[in-house]
């Protein structure tokens, strides 16, 4: 409560030598803040300019701080203002524009046009450059770790004899050699799937390229194995592993820093945006990838068709031979909540529907 005339404010003062709260009066008289208790003066008189006062926010309790380290606290900052007026004709420019609803909400429009901004576009240009800028050692080892990661939870020996092995090498080498470097070699291994990983090929960020048994045996021709081979290239060339390594920390520092402890269940929700985001980002390298694919077998008079066979074949039944006629697998929502594109996306995105 304040007295009459508005000269003096109700509160509490502490101190500063401990964490007593003394019921307490605030007076400003000839330019002199002064703090009055039951016991009589607890600090002052002292300039208002030796004095701190914290700016108006909202409905939050203001603070006067002296300088030998008393505190004193009021919620009364009605009266507060009325003390200061003729000192402050205006309230601080926080509390002005928090007091103001068309502010606020120009200030959310605001965070979130730039929140969106950083996660849509300046996350993966970040990404992109960081990635290009480490050393070819990060990516050995990160892809160095990933194969011995796979190969002890989805991936065995293969059973391609070594025959067919050699073969299949001398047909990629004309797709390998532009892009193999002694600092980061492009090579092609063989692994049989396993745990249901069935067809597949995967680029990891040492260039090491992962092709399982079963796409081998899955292609009808080599024409589409280099299709693949072309696709998985672009993955490393782009550094689409790395990027994606860095865009997922990146986002979930943004994360963090805009909701606060993401750790708890109650998180679910905003994982949920994260989750989508990053299928997103894997969706945008896999149409790279597939531009990267078609532009390569062109140099080496190959018909994107044969990619675009591929890709169907990989989109029916895992257990339809090359020569039959297996129905596609159905799509639906299940497809947005995918790493890849829908198949049928994707041939339309190169023109081959």
């Amino acid at each position: 409560m304040s007295e009459a005339g508005g000269h003096a404010v109700a509160g509490v003062f502490f101190s500063g030598a401990g964490s007593r709260r003394l019921p307490a009066t605030l007076t400003l008289a000839e330019g002199a803040f002064t703090v009055l208790g039951d016991a009589g003066v607890l600090a002052g008189p002292l300039p208002q300019a030796q004095v701190t006062v914290s700016s108006r926010l909202g409905r939050t309790p203001r603070f006067l701080r002296f300088p030998d380290g008393g505190c004193f606290e009021t919620a009364d900052n009605d009266a507060i203002d009325r003390l200061l007026s003729p000192l402050r004709p205006a309230h601080d420019l926080a509390h002005r524009l928090e007091s103001r609803l068309r502010y606020v909400a120009l200030g959310l429009l605001v965070t979130v046009a730039v929140v969106w901004g950083g996660v849509r576009y300046g996350i993966p240009a970040l990404a992109q450059t960081v990635a290009y800028a480490l050393p070819p050692a990060v990516d050995r080892q990160i892809g160095d770790g990933a194969l011995e990661l796979l190969d002890a939870q989805l991936l065995g020996p293969s059973t391609l004899d070594a025959a067919e092995q050699a073969r299949l090498q001398a047909v990629f080498a004309p797709l390998l050699a532009p892009v193999s470097t002694p600092a980061r070699p492009v090579t092609v291994v063989f692994r049989a799937g396993r745990h249901g990983l069935g067809a597949n090929a995967l680029a990891l960020p040492s260039g090491t390229i992962v092709f399982t048994d079963q796409l081998v045996r899955l292609a009808a021709r080599d024409e589409e194995l280099l299709a693949v081979l072309a696709h998985e290239i672009g993955h490393v060339e782009g550094r689409h592993a790395l990027r994606q390594v860095l865009q997922a920390s990146a986002l979930g520092l943004v994360v963090t820093a805009v909701t606060g402890d993401v750790s708890s269940v109650s998180s679910l929700v905003t994982a949920i945006p994260v989750l989508l985001t990053q299928l997103g980002y894997s969706r945008s390298f896999e149409f790279e990838a597939d531009r990267y694919a078609v532009r390569t077998l062109a140099t080496q008079g190959i018909p994107a068709a044969h990619f675009g066979a591929m890709l169907s074949r990989l989109d029916r039944d895992p257990d339809c031979k090359p020569e039959a006629d297996c129905a596609a697998s159905e799509s639906g929502w299940q497809d947005y909540l995918s790493t890849h594109p829908a198949t049928e996306e994707r041939l339309r995105a190169l023109g081959l529907r």
